[in-house]
């Protein structure tokens, strides 16, 4: 009877299982070389540079400051055709005085400081409705550090047909400071560079990721803006321009580069912010996701699959219980091991294809060894996301942990 109850559970955790891992796949063959990568389709001449509004949201980051505002004052682009507003959100460190000595000397370059915190997201939106310069808004965080044609190179995807946003690739600065970074550094870029990548050469809805994005005005205001108190405000505006009938690219040689966290409390605690917005955005979209006939099938089952988050893991670690207690019964669900197993192989596949395609230093690879004691964190923080979004615990600002970028 015991063994019966296991056998019916373990249909939909070995479900969702094979849908997560057969997804990584997809992706893993798309990217492959000899696949031809989607057109960069633009109404623009080659010779036309947009106007761009560049949005910098900061709480707390007066070391950070000086230092991005030399990354943006180094762009690659005509100055009269770019206005920088630095957005100070309720920041008691000294940010906001940091920013006004910054912009003394920067013609076109703007302050605006809040009293208290609003949120990125109500920060981003007040500040749009205050300064209506440019056709593009491009946002960048304060730890970014752009390459000098990184906005050029964007503007080359702007003006394609129905593209509401573009999203471009963060390399890590400090990719082996420490273990931590080690792994965030891996999941950054299998992230971006196996499911980002394979996502836009399928036409399947690559995500936003919050710094280095860049947006048409219109479909941000048809849309509403960024949705005023979002953890993630940047997934939670990728499928609602999906659900607008927009869509968003993967902009591969648009580059900034970024810190990722390098103590293992500084890990855990942006992975389980991260993990409470996209359980946030699932909470908003998924029913309504499942009733969106507009969206072709694969579509709307990637968006699905997207706003789940992190169940994969704990869809494995449910079924690794199971197994465990249907062996101490004596009658082990096989069937399930072996998708356990297909399961965690994926992930390695994906990283080794990865490095040997980017060609990794040996740096790297000798710190191989680490991904799968990280993939336990991961897990540890996909169950506490989800215990958090469960009980409703207070959505708390947590500044991301890292050392000032020299």
């Amino acid at each position: 009877m015991l063994q019966t109850l296991f056998w019916i559970i373990s249909i939909p955790i070995a479900a969702i299982l094979l849908m997560f891992n057969i997804r990584r796949l997809l992706f893993l063959l798309a990217i492959l070389p000899g696949r031809r990568p989607r057109k960069k389709i633009s109404l623009l001449s080659e010779t036309y540079l947009p106007e761009v509004l560049i949005l910098v949201p900061c709480r707390d980051e007066a070391t950070m400051i000086p230092e991005m505002c030399h990354s943006l004052s180094q762009l690659d682009y005509p100055p009269e055709k770019l206005q920088v507003v630095l957005i100070d959100d309720g920041s008691v460190d000294g940010t906001g005085q940091v920013m006004e000595q910054q912009v003394a000397t920067r013609p076109g370059w703007h302050v605006l400081k809040f009293a208290s915190n609003l949120g990125k997201a109500r920060a981003l939106n007040t500040a749009l409705a205050r300064f209506h310069f440019g056709e593009i808004l491009y946002i960048f965080d304060a730890d970014h550090r752009p390459n000098a044609d990184a906005i050029r190179q964007a503007a080359r995807y702007f003006y394609a047909p129905r593209v509401a946003a573009v999203t471009g690739f963060t390399k890590v600065s400090n990719p082996v400071a420490s273990p931590s970074a080690f792994y965030s550094t891996v999941e950054s870029y299998v992230n971006q560079l196996v499911t980002m990548l394979g996502k836009d050469r399928l036409g399947l809805a690559p995500a936003l990721l919050g710094s280095n994005c860049a947006y048409p005005g219109e479909p941000l205001i048809v849309c509403g803006g960024f949705r005023d108190g979002a953890l993630s405000e940047d997934s939670d505006l990728t499928v609602t321009f999906y659900r607008a009938g927009y869509r968003v690219r993967f902009m591969e040689d648009a580059i900034s580069y970024q810190q990722v966290p390098q103590s293992l409390d500084g890990y855990l605690k942006q992975h389980i912010r991260w993990g409470r917005g996209l359980n946030d955005v699932a909470r908003v979209h998924s029913l309504d996701l499942l009733h969106d006939h507009t969206l072709h099938l694969a579509l709307r089952l990637e968006l699905l699959l997207f706003t789940a988050g992190y169940l994969d893991r704990l869809a494995l670690m449910s079924a690794v219980l199971l197994v465990g207690f249907s062996y101490l019964l004596g009658n082990t669900l096989i069937t399930l091991l072996w998708i356990i197993l297909f399961s965690l192989a994926m992930p390695l596949v994906q990283i080794v294809v990865l490095f040997c395609k980017e060609r990794m230093n040996i740096a790297m690879w000798l710190r191989l060894p680490l991904v799968p004691v990280f993939f336990l964190l991961d897990i540890f923080a996909a169950i506490r996301s989800m215990l958090d979004t469960l009980l409703n615990q207070p959505r708390l600002w947590t500044k991301t942990q890292r050392e000032e970028i020299p």
